[in-house]
């Protein structure tokens, strides 16, 4: 049916705030804040929901939260993007603790999650939301919500038929046993180093075709992305590999960049697009994002996506407009 959701988001769910500072601090050292944005920064679950259905999926999300004044603003956020809550349950209690956000004048941030703040969905509550969602075809979840529900999701949206798609930010302190039920793991630089260092195994530094394919091994997971930042992004589905260049621009703000690009690399992919289109989409999608204040605030409409990508002077080729490539060094320009 036409208003079922494509993508199931079953992860953390929070609307707060981040702090701007002229430069991030350093050891020992004491800044003042410029200003404090309330209401323009979610978890990530919450972001990556939002920019997926921004891009153009039909989104539901699933989360077992506390109560609090940031509550009934969550519902607001995920109501305007069109996503589907019902899902969404309010538990016992308030969240008492926030985790810390800062962001200095060139876009670069630092993020410290509250020691108690971890979101789990309980088991019964995941079965019943993928079970009525069960013809969707992607299931995102990620380490913001306690290890044993990511287990939990995974595990369940896989027995469903569904494809799984983690971001293991935080990276877990061992390596889980059950990734080979991940269809598609998308993480940063940072992220798969420390997970190659973990299992013990070594690599060729910055040699990401090389971290790609030992983590698969390692690991057993499925496809694999890993985003670059400036430098673009990686990606390894099945035996075909592809690397494109990032999008020079001025960055002002580059928190929820990683949520945005796996929200919008899931909704092209739910669109029919191959791995690889759907991360130069996200490539491009998240240029615009970190040109822009707050995560919830700076992702764009599909239709916003497009305009902008004219006036910068780049195409919006999408589906069947691209080819196929299988070579490594994949430059955006020859698309």
């Amino acid at each position: 049916m036409e208003n079922t959701p494509q993508v199931i988001v079953a992860y953390s769910h929070n609307v707060s705030q981040a702090t701007r500072v002229h430069k991030l601090p350093r050891p020992g050292e004491t800044v003042r804040a410029l200003r404090v944005s309330a209401g323009m920064d979610g978890a990530k679950g919450t972001n990556t929901a939002v920019a997926c259905a921004r891009t153009g999926a039909r989104v539901a999300m699933v989360a077992h939260v506390k109560g609090g004044d940031w509550y009934e603003k969550g519902k607001q956020v995920l109501r305007e993007a069109g996503i589907d809550d019902t899902h969404v349950i309010l538990g016992e209690g308030i969240k008492d603790s926030s985790g810390v956000v800062l962001i200095d004048d060139e876009g670069n941030n630092m993020i410290v999650l509250g020691a108690h703040n971890e979101q789990a969905i309980p088991e019964q509550e995941t079965d019943q939301a993928l079970e009525a969602m069960r013809t969707a075809g992607y299931c995102v979840t990620g380490y913001e919500i306690n290890e044993k529900s990511v287990r939990h999701i995974l595990q369940k949206a896989r027995r469903l038929g569904m494809k799984t798609v983690v971001n293991p930010s935080p990276v877990p302190d061992f390596v889980p046993d059950y990734w080979e039920l991940i269809s598609i793991l998308i993480l940063n630089e940072v992220e798969i180093v420390r997970m190659l260092d973990l299992a013990g195994v070594s690599y060729e530094k910055d040699n990401w075709e090389d971290c790609a394919r030992k983590l698969r091994k390692t690991c057993g997971v499925g496809d694999i992305v890993i985003t670059l930042g400036k430098n673009g992004f990686f990606c390894m589905e099945g035996e075909c590999v592809c690397q494109a260049s990032g999008i020079e621009v001025q960055s002002k703000d580059t928190t929820g960049a990683g949520d945005g690009y796996m929200g919008a690399m899931t909704a092209r992919l739910a669109m029919g697009d191959t791995l690889a289109e759907a991360c130069l989409y996200a490539n491009r999608y998240c240029a615009i994002s970190v040109q822009r204040e707050g995560t919830i605030s700076s992702y764009p409409t599909a239709e916003e996506a497009e305009a902008i990508w004219r006036d910068m002077g780049l195409t919006a080729k999408r589906g069947k407009n691209f080819q196929k490539k299988t070579q490594r060094d994949w430059n955006e320009q020859e698309v």
